[in-house]
């Protein structure tokens, strides 16, 4: 894997997030956070803080993944110890309480409100059966049609 490239598609995906008003949900898997089988809680803000200085306050949000993952951060083995996380990072300048209240749910919130915004503007709208042509597809499709 090309660490650089890897790195410039997040950078890329982040402040995408920011354009389009978008959250990214911290995952607490221990190989996301560390590469390893083993994670911290300051680990954990490590990886949101570097989130946040990529999208910003705004946009970095607290997706744990504790119904999927097998290997938990210490000091983060549940949802109990977010107090712990929280009072951490309540200790570093950086995060005011504003900032504190957007990444444990403010943020979320105001994405699910803008969500719920396009579902009621294009509920007249209703889904549509139309199959996409081949040359709209401009023979980039990884799919064939029936019959094609």
């Amino acid at each position: 894997i090309d660490i650089q490239i890897d790195k410039d598609r997040l950078v890329f995906y982040f402040s995408f997030q920011a354009i389009n008003g978008g959250i990214v949900m911290v995952s607490f898997y221990n190989n996301f956070l560390s590469c390893s089988d083993t994670a911290t809680l300051h680990d954990v803000i490590a990886h949101i803080n570097h989130i946040r200085a990529l999208a910003g306050v705004n946009h970095v949000g607290l997706g744990a993944g504790y119904d999927g993952i097998n290997l938990t951060p210490t000091g983060l083995e549940d949802v109990s110890r977010y107090p712990m996380l929280l009072a951490e990072l309540a200790r570093d300048r950086l995060w005011s309480s504003s900032d504190i209240k957007k990444l444990a749910g403010g943020n979320l919130v105001r994405v699910f409100t803008e969500v719920e915004k396009v579902r009621d503007d294009w509920l007249a709208v209703g889904p549509t059966e139309d199959w996409i042509s081949l040359e709209d597809l401009d023979g980039k499709t990884y799919c064939r049609y029936p019959g094609t």
